[in-house]
């Protein structure tokens, strides 16, 4: 039994953890950076805020991997990723042929803690840079929702991997978000002029067509009125199962400090459009 006297207050436990190197998001990015200094001798801390790794790739979104073969186009039908990435796609091949998302989870799970040299924490997120003097970061601040533990995490090499640039925000290095005009870096494939849309946020769910009549009761949240779905998606009976299984919005707010607007935006049209 554990038990503890009344307190006017109580801290959560820290603990303090040193590396060479700390990596701040556990997509693929983060888990091949990690995999690659580990094997080169280097202490690593890997640090997810999720309890899957893999990111857009997880279960949890289920975003298949492109790259050089960019295959929903067949844009580079010749070309192959090297590296890291080669040996967890095919990995997965071999052990998940039908490729099913939460087995590609332990594929990944099983590569990064296959490393003796990393350190994986999970379900834990950053939320505070502390800094040696004005260019040098001394450590993160990052907490664990499911133990209730937060950790001060020490090392001279951070990367952020996060998606969101949480290190780099707040260490107070210099961001732009959206798109810059052709004229800066003569890309040919940038936009005339600079822009501020970006990419949406995501819901994906499944739908049956079950031939007959469906009882539905939608949550009180849910869109009651169809002609206010944001333009550029229409709904029609012919579209069911992976033929309509997502929805975007957001790319013309913030998508990182206005996520949970979105989220709720999104769940009023997924669950409004059925009734």
């Amino acid at each position: 039994m554990m038990r503890s006297d009344r307190l006017p207050k109580r801290d959560l436990p820290v603990h303090t953890l040193e590396s060479d190197l700390v990596v701040v998001g556990g997509g693929l990015s983060g888990v091949c950076c990690a995999i690659t200094a580990a094997r080169e001798g280097i202490k690593v801390i890997l640090v997810q805020d999720r309890p899957v790794l893999g990111g857009n790739s997880s279960s949890e979104v289920r975003l298949w991997v492109l790259g050089a073969t960019s295959h929903m186009g067949n844009n580079n039908r010749w070309a192959r990723e090297g590296g890291v990435i080669d040996e967890i796609l095919v990995e997965n091949t071999y052990r998940n042929p039908e490729g099913n998302a939460i087995i590609f989870d332990t594929v990944l799970l099983d590569k990064v803690t296959s490393e003796p040299n990393i350190t994986l924490l999970l379900n834990t997120a950053v939320y505070q840079v502390d800094k040696s003097d004005e260019n040098t970061i001394r450590s993160v601040r990052a907490f664990c929702s499911q133990a209730q533990n937060e950790f001060e995490l020490i090392a001279p090499l951070f990367c952020d991997t996060s998606g969101d640039g949480i290190v780099g925000f707040l260490s107070g290095a210099a961001f732009r978000m959206g798109a810059e005009g052709m004229e800066e870096f003569g890309e040919k494939f940038a936009p005339t002029k600079e822009y501020g849309e970006l990419l949406g946020h995501s819901i994906y769910f499944y739908s049956k067509d079950t031939g007959v009549p469906v009882k539905f009761v939608p949550p009180a949240f849910a869109l009651t009125d169809i002609s206010k779905i944001p333009r550029y998606r229409s709904f029609n009976t012919k579209e069911y199962g992976c033929r309509l299984w997502w929805l975007e919005y957001g790319g013309r707010l913030d998508t990182v400090h206005q996520t949970e607007e979105i989220k709720w935006e999104l769940w009023k049209v997924a669950y409004g459009a059925w009734d």
